[in-house]
């Protein structure tokens, strides 16, 4: 007959002379159901496998077989067993039964409880039972208390049961167990000192001889457990208000000198939790429940309502059940903290850091001394095969998207963000090729802490060497803007605003009369937010004939045009950003004028304008002051000999950021099997010609129309390539490094751009982002960039280390170790608020669900609570400091799912400390292995689970976080719960 799947207990409900089935199904709230049996039951044990429930009946002498197989509970035919049954025990040599009387009787059935025929005396009032827990028990001790004897039965063969040995115990009460294997007995006694009670080991091997001199325990022992592993023995001590904890030798049986922990008063039940490292201490008078760590003898206490008799754990351990002697009512009590397991890592791992995937079924931890990220399985508590990251690539931080799109782990001494994707189309998991992409910070970031934005679009990275904050798109920021946003016919222009979110594009085409005309589409972005038309600057209003490429000035104040139809420049102008543009002035060269302008390159400064020009015989760049009204012509710089005067020049210009360099590019049509090439001038040398920096095909150059220089020492050329038959070609962008003479090339590399498009002219803004005007498509490619350094600091004073990110994504928090500062960066622009903290911060951690946020203050020994300024809506400050003895050099924080609690980890301990987030008290510290470094909860509210990197055991640890707590009572049982059994679920 197979065991049962639900996990169930089982007790005798005294005043309704039934027996209490309680379904611990959902744990917190347990259902229960009752089953009549006979008058008045005293005890109940269960069988091996689980499958019968015993019940001796003391007013009407019989034995009640439950069956717990069948959905009703049905009782077999009752059993005669003597005048008073008072106690019964199971899980037996061949799962025999022993029932004790209260006539000086025990006797012994069989499963379906039949009986053996024999019954044996044992003395003059046994009143309790005890046998090895697990099944096959070979022995059975009677306690008699009138008698203060233990009379040790043997049941080694069924159906013979005989007496073996009787000892006796003075002072003896019913508190008795016996350990796991079925060698020693433990009994304790009042003994003849009133104030010190007795433990007295019994070898049953030897005829129940005793071990030792018995153990001094507190006054008037009442209840006594052994732990599940034998190893640990606690009695309660009825007149003392304490608890004893004894370390026990599982070979000898002796047990150390017991440890005394206070409890509430008159403590009448104590019961261990299924892996042995705490026990939970009822005290009646008190009304309390103490939960107490056999290793460490920490212990909280909590207060229960009534008159508390008796306490047994549920077989997950994260709960005990407490029954009130007074209401019969039975209360779920969630157990205290503790750690349940260890996941390696990897052999000689140093993990520092872990994050979790936002199910909560898998991790990555960095593994601080090698070059790979481990992967953890979760469920199954077992470790994985590890992500490799390359070389020189050692991971310090970790993090995972919330859309599970990528996940990240930063390099300091690589100066590397590594980017982890999945499969295209696919979300990151434990199965699946993973792309790990080394994303370059600057030379000298040195990395250490990484956070992920709510929404999914950046990882942010606290720069220790460079004190900025980095905030890295993944996606690299490529994106198209749709035809009908940009609303142009023929875009053949763009200009960025230096934040990148303001873009203009022109619009080449003619008006419907056929006559020169175009405008201009201004488009933004909202931060997070799609590109939105904001504004047309029309032909008139601009002064426009076939507008081509564009330049903005520093300010954002002046907008000037190539005017590609009538060889002008239109310089438009505003008074202050978002204003409305009016025409301001035309640029044109006399007495020669210019030629089908085509690029415009603006100084840094806003006064000198770079226009280039097409003649008959070459091509030239026209240089203007534009500081004045009107502008005037400075000089000319000649970009190329033209010996075709069929085909124009239309070359595009690009100048240096510092403006000491000017290039050009063109696609040189009149050169038989020339792909195009880009001219470069130093503008502070002699000379007025520019010479030939990259060729193609080297450069990669193939039919430009235009470049940008992304810094001063990187081209961006946009090819448009070949459409024609035969030897199509597909249009790309490619990227220059140049060398430190700045015109030659250290090296190219090509990036594809739409193989149908025709890619026109590009503008970039000063954080990276580069826009692509496509001809053909009527839309504009964006490459965001990958990086966008925010300085939030001093580079040399400030030494940036852990970083968070507020739950609405408001906000970026980032410690400053050197600057005893919260470096607080608003998203939105970039805006640094820093916070006075205390000394040291190291790690930050926010709370779900709003902006509070708390900082480890490793130098002072405190935590600082983030919130906000009442007196300034929407800017954090510092609203509290908790200081406490336990909180000792505090490293990282992390913060429970529902806000509840913080965990902290401290310099080079093996302890997770937990603290209130309400008080900032420190209620818990967990012992969870050496060396502990960060934690991530579980980001599910009803698990109560923390992960803890040790860096010094090679391993993540898992803690059980549930905190001693009353969930509640239920329905009146009328029962004491040291008479409760767990029943096994177990096939």
């Amino acid at each position: 007959m197979s065991g049962r799947n639900e996990p169930l207990l089982v007790a005798p409900d005294w005043g309704a002379d039934t027996l209490a089935v309680v379904d611990l199904t959902a744990p917190e709230g347990p259902e229960v159901r009752f089953t009549p049996v006979g008058s008045n039951p005293r005890a109940v044990a269960v069988s091996t496998d689980g499958t019968r429930a015993y019940v001796v009946n003391h007013d009407d002498g019989t034995l009640s077989v439950v069956d717990l197989t069948a959905q009703e509970h049905p009782v077999l035919p009752p059993v005669p067993a003597g005048n008073g049954p008072c106690a019964v025990v199971a899980g037996l040599v061949d799962d025999q039964v022993c029932v004790a009387s209260a006539d000086g009787k025990v006797e012994v059935f069989d499963k379906e409880g039949q009986r053996s025929g024999q019954r044996l005396s044992v003395g003059t009032g046994p009143c309790a039972l005890a046998a090895a827990p697990g099944g096959g028990a070979r022995r059975v001790c009677v306690i008699d208390e009138t008698d203060a004897t233990v009379t040790v039965v043997d049941v080694s063969q069924a159906g013979t049961p005989s007496v073996s040995a009787t000892v006796s115990v003075p002072g003896l009460t019913r508190a008795a167990a016996v350990a796991p294997g079925g060698r020693f007995a433990y009994v304790a006694s009042r003994g003849e000192d009133a104030a010190v009670g007795r433990v007295t080991v019994l070898d049953l091997d030897a005829d129940g001889t005793a071990v030792g001199a018995p153990v001094p325990v507190g006054a008037e022992p009442r209840a006594l457990a052994i732990g599940p592993a034998g190893d640990h023995l606690c009695v309660a001590n009825y007149g003392s208000a304490s608890v004893s904890l004894a370390t026990v030798d599982v070979d000898s049986g002796r047990a150390d000198t017991p440890a005394t922990v206070p409890v509430g008063a008159h403590p009448v039940a104590v019961a261990f939790a299924p892996n042995g490292e705490v026990v939970h201490v009822v005290g009646q008078t008190s009304g309390t429940l103490t939960a107490v760590r056999a290793d460490t003898l920490d212990h909280t206490a909590v207060g229960l309502k009534g008159v508390p008799a008796g306490v047994v754990f549920g077989p997950d351990g994260h709960h005990s059940y407490v029954t009130d002697q007074a209401t019969g009512q039975l209360t779920v009590v969630r157990a205290a903290p503790r750690k349940t397991a260890d996941i390696p890592a990897g052999e000689g791992s140093k993990p520092v850091n872990v994050a979790v995937s936002p199910d909560g079924t898998w991790a990555y931890a960095a593994d601080s001394i090698s070059e790979n990220v481990a992967v953890l399985d979760l469920s199954g508590l077992a470790p994985l095969a590890p992500v490799p990251l390359g070389a020189a690539h050692k991971p310090w931080d970790v993090a995972i998207a919330p859309d599970r799109g990528f996940a990240c782990a930063t390099s300091p001494d690589s100066s590397h963000l590594l980017v982890l994707t999945p499969a295209q189309g696919e979300e990151l998991g434990t199965g699946g090729d993973v792309t790990v992409t080394p994303v370059p910070l600057a030379s000298d970031a040195r990395p250490y802490g990484v956070a992920v934005t709510p929404d999914s679009r950046y990882a942010v990275t606290a720069d220790s060497g460079t004190a900025t904050v980095s905030l890295v798109d993944p996606k690299g920021g490529t994106h198209t803007i749709d035809a009908d946003v940009v609303g142009c016919q023929q875009p053949t222009g763009a200009a960025l605003s230096r934040d990148g979110r303001t873009l203009y594009v022109s619009d080449f085409a003619a008006t419907s009369d056929g006559a020169r005309g175009g405008h201009i589409a201004m488009l933004q972005r909202p931060e997070q937010g799609e590109w939105q038309r904001e504004e047309v600057i029309d032909a008139t209003t601009g002064q426009l004939s076939g507008p081509h490429e564009l330049a903005l000035s520093p300010d954002e104040l002046r907008l000037y045009v190539a005017n590609y139809g009538n060889g002008t420049v239109s310089v438009l102008k505003r008074d202050a950003v978002g204003d409305p543009w009016s025409h301001a002035m035309t640029v044109a060269k006399s007495p020669t004028p210019m030629k089908w302008p085509n690029g415009l390159a603006l100084s840094p400064d806003g006064e000198t304008l770079y226009v280039s020009n097409n003649t008959n015989d070459h091509g030239t760049v026209e240089v203007f002051d534009v500081s004045t009204t009107p502008a005037v012509h400075q000089r000319t710089i000649k970009i190329v000999i033209n010996p075709d005067p069929q085909r124009s020049v239309n070359a595009g210009l690009a100048l240096s950021p510092d403006g000491h360099y000017l290039y050009a590019v063109d696609a040189e049509h009149w050169k038989s099997g020339s792909l195009g090439t880009v001219y470069g001038i130093q503008l502070t040398a002699e000379g007025d010609q520019m010479q030939p920096v990259a060729t193609a095909p080297d450069a990669h150059t193939d039919r430009p129309s235009a470049l940008v220089c992304r810094d001063d020492r990187t081209l961006y050329v946009v090819n448009q390539g070949k459409k024609e038959s035969p030897d199509p070609r597909e249009a790309c962008l490619a990227v220059i490094t140049l060398d430190a003479s700045r015109l030659g090339v250290e090296s190219t590399e090509s990036r594809l751009l739409d193989k149908d498009d025709l890619p026109y002219s590009a503008a970039i803004s000063d954080d990276g982002t580069l826009c692509v005007a496509n001809f053909t498509s009527r839309t504009v490619t964006v490459f965001g960039s990958k990086v966008t350094p925010v300085l939030v600091g001093e580079q040399g004073p400030s030494q940036l280390w852990d970083v968070a990110v507020t739950d609405d994504g408001a906000y970026v928090y980032v410690t400053d170790r050197t600057a005893d500062s919260l470096r607080c960066v608003r998203l939105s622009d970039h805006q640094v608020t820093s916070l006075g903290v205390g000394t040291d911060p190291m790690g930050v951690a926010c709370a779900p669900g709003g902006p509070r946020a708390y900082v480890a203050n490793h130098g002072s020994d405190s935590v600082s609570v983030i919130g906000l300024d009442d007196a300034s809506p929407g800017t954090p400050k510092v609203v509290a400091t908790w200081e406490h003895p336990r909180i000792i050099r505090p490293e990282s924080v992390s913060v429970s799912a529902d806000g509840a609690w913080l965990f902290v980890t401290t310099e080079n301990s093996g302890e997770l400390l937990m603290l209130d987030t309400r008080t900032g008290t420190p209620r818990f510290t967990v012992p969870a292995g050496e060396r502990l470094t960060g934690s991530t909860p579980h980001p599910q509210s009803p698990k109560h689970l923390v992960y803890v990197a040790d860096e010094a055991g090679a391993a993540v640890s898992v803690v059980d976080t549930t905190t001693l707590a009353p969930l509640g009572t239920m329905t009146p049982l009328g029962l004491d719960v040291r008479q409760a059994v767990g029943v096994p679920t177990a096939n």
